[in-house]
């Protein structure tokens, strides 16, 4: 297993991609614990660590915001004493907030959720990493296609991904040297989620419409699909990969 005792942290791990990337990271032998942050989604991170739990896998979850400003320093803190450890070789910025509307009607409240969830929570959270992260650690971000594709009422949510995206490029330029890190960004397409599932019934033929033309495979992009390539961003293998961002969309939009 290539990552064998490498501890990591997935926020947002309870569910949708943020499981699929703590299975993934699990499978290959890191250790991972994750943050959810409403009581609703408890049962799903403990059914998660459960199932794991089965595979002699180990994982840890703690309710937690990480629009907080303690929260990323008690994740951190959380993660440590649960596996006895004294360094965190994986980070996964995988926590985040959507909200579609047009550019008439973003208020200040709206536009100061996302931008605390997407971009404030992953500037603060990869801060608090740093002291714990060794040589040769791997910090891994996720933006989404939006990033990129110029989608309609999502001006907000847009921009929030795309800073992350720019943020990655001067993090690996950055922390390369000075931390022997790197630092890189996964952008996601449509993925076949619980969130995916309620859009309704009018969003979800549109994308089934998009979905059959999608170069890879007639379908919705799936949770392994994502969690495939984080594995890979926090392998050995990916040692000659930093700043950039891996569109993982099946061809859905080439960038």
């Amino acid at each position: 297993m290539s990552l064998q005792g490498k501890i990591a942290i997935v926020t947002g791990g309870a569910r949708g991609i943020g499981a699929g990337i703590v299975r993934c990271l699990c499978d290959e032998g890191a250790k991972v614990a994750f943050n959810y942050v409403s009581p609703s989604s408890r049962t799903a991170a403990e059914s998660l660590i459960q199932e794991l739990a089965q595979e002699n896998k180990e994982a840890f979850a703690l309710q937690a915001d990480m629009t907080d400003q303690n929260t990323p320093e008690t994740v951190i803190k959380a993660a440590l004493s649960a596996f006895n450890a004294t360094k965190i070789d994986i980070l996964v910025n995988n926590a985040g907030v959507g909200d579609n509307r047009p550019l008439e009607e973003v208020t200040l409240d709206s536009y100061n959720r996302l931008m605390d969830a997407n971009v404030r929570a992953v500037v603060f959270m990869t801060q608090a990493v740093l002291p714990y992260i060794p040589r040769g650690g791997r910090i891994v971000n996720l933006s989404s296609i939006s990033a990129r594709g110029g989608y309609p009422t999502q001006s907000v949510y847009a921009a929030s991904k795309a800073a992350v995206e720019g943020l990655t490029r001067v993090w690996a330029t950055e922390l390369g040297h000075r931390y022997g890190v790197t630092v890189n960004a996964v952008n996601p397409g449509p993925v076949d989620t619980d969130m995916y599932q309620a859009a309704g019934e009018v969003h979800l033929a549109r994308m089934e419409e998009q979905n059959k033309k999608v170069p890879a495979g007639q379908r919705c992009g799936t949770v392994k699909d994502i969690g495939d390539i984080v594995v890979f961003l926090a392998q050995e293998k990916s040692r000659w990969v930093t700043g950039d961002v891996i569109c993982a969309n099946g061809g859905m939009l080439y960038v």
